[in-house]
Order: structure tokens, then sequence, then C-alpha cells
């Protein structure tokens, strides 16, 4: 698969709260770093749990997603939308991604957002 179209893939997959195809489109061997947590998955298992409890949470959202690749790298950005499970209060956090890709699909990606208006 083409990196336009694996992107492309990614995006409707992520808009659609789709876990498992999603996950389907990263590599066997991937890295996956949410920084603001300091969480890191390298097993298809733990993506899929980790997209399973982000895609369970009230009221989420995923809008403005666009991603773009050079080469073997990508980029993008998003909104996460929500309520806060502490103050049902809504959020809209923008946040970036930045990925390696290969044939096999998504090695690596690390995600980049401030969390702190979904915890309060």
């Amino acid at each position: 698969m083409d990196h336009e179209q694996l992107l492309s893939q990614a995006e409707r997959a992520l808009v659609g709260l789709d876990a498992e195809a999603l996950v389907g489109l990263y590599a066997p061997k991937c890295l996956l770093v949410d920084i603001p947590s300091g969480i890191q998955m390298t097993e298809r298992s733990a993506l899929k749990s980790y997209y399973d409890q982000l895609f369970a949470l009230r009221d989420i959202a995923f809008t403005d997603v666009s991603f773009f690749s050079v080469g073997d790298r990508a980029a993008g950005e998003w909104t996460w939308r929500g309520r806060s499970s502490k103050s049902g209060n809504e959020f809209a956090i923008r946040g970036a991604s930045l990925f390696k890709l290969s044939e096999e699909g998504i090695i690596e990606e690390l995600l980049f957002y401030d969390p702190r208006s979904a915890q309060a």
C-alpha cells in the first residue's frame, strides 16, 4: 500500500473511531509513543487496548484530521473532542502525530498534545 493510501485509511479510521482498522495499519513491529503520558507500545494488542479505551471516552470525536507524507516520513494534525470524565466539561485538544512509514505500514508514531483540559 502506498503511503498516501495508508494515511488516508488512518484518517478514516481515526474519525470513524475504528480501533481495529487503525491498528491494522501498523506494521507488525511498531512503536507508538504517547509523549504527554509517557506510554510506549510496541505490540498491536497493546495498541488495540489503547485505542479501545480512548474511543470509549464520553462523547469522543476526532475532527480536523489531516495527514501527509514526504518519503517514508509523515505528519499530521487532529482535534480530539470529548467531555472530561471528572467535570463533564467539553474539551477540544489540538494535537499532532509524527510517523515513520514502511511497506508494512506505520512503524512509528509519536503523539503530541496537551491533555490538561481533558483531565479537568
